[in-house]
């Protein structure tokens, strides 16, 4: 299916894996896992799953909505009194008005809060971002981060526009502060370690190093090459062991087989594999749309139109609207599949309609001028092919 891009020299290397009605039907491997080494792509391989991990810290958070440790309609200053006074920015760069009402963590699960990622801006507010630290891995603590982002303007009155950005590293952070411990044992108390999902996590234990993909991207000439880390360096080389910051934004590393036992939480009513998440009640709200008609026409992503009437958003993941829809990004399948991709190549769909998951596992990390030289483009024609490839029975 991939042989071309492989050999193109297009993409790296590839796991993808197709699930239905209660097996896997098909799962095969493409490509190197190394490019300087050679050594072929392993069912077994770990990535860096990118923005993937938003799903992932979006169901923790209705875990403990369930638990009734939080309420969607909360303001984030009840927890973060940094927040209550927000400015945001008009039409003019150094022109702000006061916020019309707190942020909440409903604005945090549905990109309505209006926090942004550095490289979507311009001037300043692009330079002020980038003192977070990396998308990744920052250096601030996670008190030093939040105290950093209440000062930087919104460019959205909350509840107003979708605008992708910080918006569910703060809902990690605040999942932290409530739990009085690192996300990422919370993850793994709550979600990991209940489905044996053994091979996700922030920092990759030293014993399973040897099994995460290289960080495949392009050089200035737009040939395939092994980065030394990720494009802008978002991440460190090596994640330092006392980092406290953890993005449940970005941050995850994981397999196809981990995420297929997360993703079937959407199939299998907020189960997966016997083991229940949520209430089946609390999975069918995240699978709603929480966005107004005006916000699926007026909301962009990288400057061009995502939802429209294709697409609408839930809590945490996207959702397709439409019987028959092109293209396959953020998701693709029948009416009411979810999902939501991945900057670096992963992707995946649950059709809760008819019980499938597709997973497509990459690396193919490639930055924003890149992108805008066309350079890169063939990860979504294959993310595109994979989508409506259906193995025989």
């Amino acid at each position: 299916m991939f042989k071309n891009f492989i050999e193109n020299k297009k993409i790296g290397g590839i796991n993808c894996l197709i699930w239905k009605n209660g097996q896997v039907i098909f799962q095969k491997s493409f490509g190197y896992k190394n490019l300087n080494t050679q050594e072929l792509m392993a069912a077994d391989a770990l990535f860096r799953i990118s923005s993937m991990s938003k799903p992932i810290t979006s169901v923790l958070a209705m875990i403990l909505y369930e638990e009734k440790k939080l309420d969607l309609k909360d303001p984030i200053s009840k927890w973060f009194p940094q927040f209550k006074e927000m400015k945001v920015l008009k039409a003019r760069p150094d022109e702000h008005e006061n916020a019309r009402r707190h942020i909440t963590i409903l604005d945090l699960l549905t990109h309505r809060a209006g926090f942004t990622y550095s490289e979507f801006q311009q001037g300043k507010l692009r330079e002020d971002y980038r003192k977070l630290g990396g998308d990744i891995d920052s250096e601030l603590t996670n008190e030093q981060w939040i105290n950093e982002l209440s000062k930087l303007p919104l460019i959205g009155q909350p509840g107003e526009l979708f605008h992708y950005g910080r918006s569910t590293d703060v809902l990690g952070i605040l999942i932290s502060t409530i739990e009085g411990k690192p996300l990422g044992t919370v993850m793994e108390e709550k979600i990991f370690a209940p489905l044996g999902m053994r091979d996700t996590f922030f920092d990759v234990p030293n014993s399973k190093k040897n099994r995460c993909v290289s960080n495949v991207g392009y050089d200035v000439s737009g040939k395939l090459t092994n980065l030394e880390t990720v494009p802008l360096n978002m991440a460190f080389k090596e994640r330092p062991s006392n980092l406290e910051f953890q993005s449940g934004g970005q941050g995850l590393w994981s397999s196809i087989s981990d995420y297929l036992k997360f993703a079937k939480i959407f199939i299998e009513n907020g189960c997966s594999n016997g083991v229940r998440i949520l209430n089946q009640e609390t999975v069918e709200w995240m699978c709603t749309n929480q966005l107004t008609a005006s916000q699926r026409e007026h909301s962009k992503l990288m400057g061009a139109s995502i939802f429209q009437e294709n697409y609408g958003f839930g809590l945490g993941v996207a959702m397709v609207s439409k019987e028959k829809i092109d293209g396959s990004i953020p998701c693709s399948g029948a009416l009411g599949t979810v999902g939501w991709p991945g900057a670096y190549g992963g992707w995946w769909s649950a059709d809760r309609k008819n019980k499938t998951i597709s997973i497509f596992l990459t690396h193919s990390m490639t930055e924003p001028r890149q992108l805008e030289q066309g350079i890169g483009f063939e990860l979504y024609e294959a993310i595109d092919i994979f989508s409506n490839y259906s193995p025989l029975p």
